[in-house]
């Protein structure tokens, strides 16, 4: 910090008034008085000028932007595989209030899997551009994600994880490339099996994924962009274009579901040591995601993840027979119950899928398809032994 020292010197707070090393004489004196009130008239001139043209004494704002600061953590990486602050334009410019972008006919999305375990992976980057969000258990009683994007580009996506076999069967739902990094034993059968077009960090981990942090342990900062994935996807030839029908339709605006229950905190307990939920804002119509009673935060942003519409289907789940790390099945070819919640009301539904590549329906008690608001949807995956709390 500059100070500055206030002179204590009585000769700095004088004005002697000398010309050419004399006191001035009275005709001086005179003359200077009328030379003061001369300039006091012109100055009170240009005053009154200057208002009446619109013009401002005020001085000018400074208008540059500020610096951005870039959390340390908030790293990208080059080619070579060095840290970099991530200050492109696209990052800088990113509101998470944005208008939705529906998904579109024809177009193929990417399902991409998110870690959801621990406190080292968050938080998460890139879920806040994702049309729908996936969330089931796996071993240990944790969860992971996996976000579906159609014509979105988040800079950070991540941290990116294995695969789990049950996962593939809503990746497939949508025709979607699958992006992880490493699979389970089940996963890599399956992904052969129904000829999955997907993208494998281990193998081509260096050509699309970066490390967020520099700890040779770290296996949960394992991060990619959407330009990555695209690059790879064309060197790769994989069509971009589908014939798959998309899963859900969307109202034109939002609209409150009829005999709707009220549904303002939603809860959600996956095992006995995972929990996450909703609380509706009623300012915003959107849900503030919640994880572990916590705010679930967005890595892009820095901001509270959110939701208009929330998918509840109670699944069930067990450990798979001789798996040593205790790795689930999810039974996802079946039907069952669960609820549709959006503005702060919630209905029943029930869902039924009849094979692993097909789509599941999700259909009123009436039998009529669900219609989502527009705006971004979280699918929960719930075990049954599992526990919903709606209030």
């Amino acid at each position: 910090m500059i100070k500055f020292k206030k002179s204590t010197n009585e000769k700095d707070r004088k004005i002697v008034i000398k010309k050419n090393g004399f006191q001035l004489t009275k005709n001086n004196k005179i003359l200077l008085i009328s030379g003061l009130l001369i300039a006091v008239i012109i100055i009170f001139a240009a005053i009154i000028i200057a208002n009446n043209s619109g013009d401002s004494l005020q001085p000018v704002a400074n208008t540059e932007d500020e610096t951005d600061i870039v959390p340390e953590d908030n790293l990208n990486s080059d080619e070579n595989g060095s840290d970099t602050a991530d200050d492109s334009e696209d990052n800088k410019d990113i509101n998470p209030k944005e208008e939705f972008i529906l998904p579109k006919e024809g177009i193929r999305p990417y399902a991409v899997m998110i870690d959801n375990e621990g406190t080292r992976s968050l938080p998460q980057g890139g879920l806040y551009k994702a049309q729908l969000i996936y969330e089931i258990i796996v071993e240990g009683g944790e969860t992971r994600l996996m976000p579906v994007f159609w014509d979105s580009s988040p800079e950070l996506i991540g941290p990116v994880r294995s695969s789990r076999h049950y996962f593939l069967d809503y990746a497939m739902e949508h025709d979607a490339i699958y992006v992880h990094y490493g699979w389970s034993p089940m996963a890599q059968r399956d992904i052969s099996a129904f000829k999955i077009n997907n993208i494998n960090g281990v193998g081509y981990g260096g050509e699309i994924f970066w490390e967020l942090t520099k700890d040779p342990n770290n296996w949960q900062d394992s991060y990619t962009s959407m330009e990555n994935i695209k690059k790879f996807t064309e060197k790769a030839k994989y069509r971009t274009s589908t014939e798959k029908k998309l899963l859900f339709e969307y109202n034109d605006t939002d609209k409150e579901l009829e005999n709707g229950e009220r549904a303002e905190k939603i809860t959600m307990r996956y095992s006995s040591g995972y929990t996450c939920g909703f609380e509706y804002d009623s300012e915003t119509g959107l849900y503030n995601r919640l994880r572990k009673e916590k705010p679930h935060m967005e890595r892009n942003t820095n901001e509270q993840l959110t939701a208009k519409n929330i998918i509840i289907q109670k699944v069930k789940n067990y450990p798979i027979p001789g798996d040593p790390e205790g790795r689930q099945e999810v039974v996802t070819v079946s039907k069952g119950s669960g609820w549709y919640i959006t503005g702060g009301k919630a209905i029943e539904i029930n869902w039924s899928k009849d094979s692993r590549n097909a789509q599941t329906k999700y259909t009123d008690k009436n039998g009529n398809p669900i219609t989502l608001n527009p705006g971004q949807t979280w699918i929960q995956i719930v075990p049954i032994e599992g526990a919903v709390t709606i209030e």
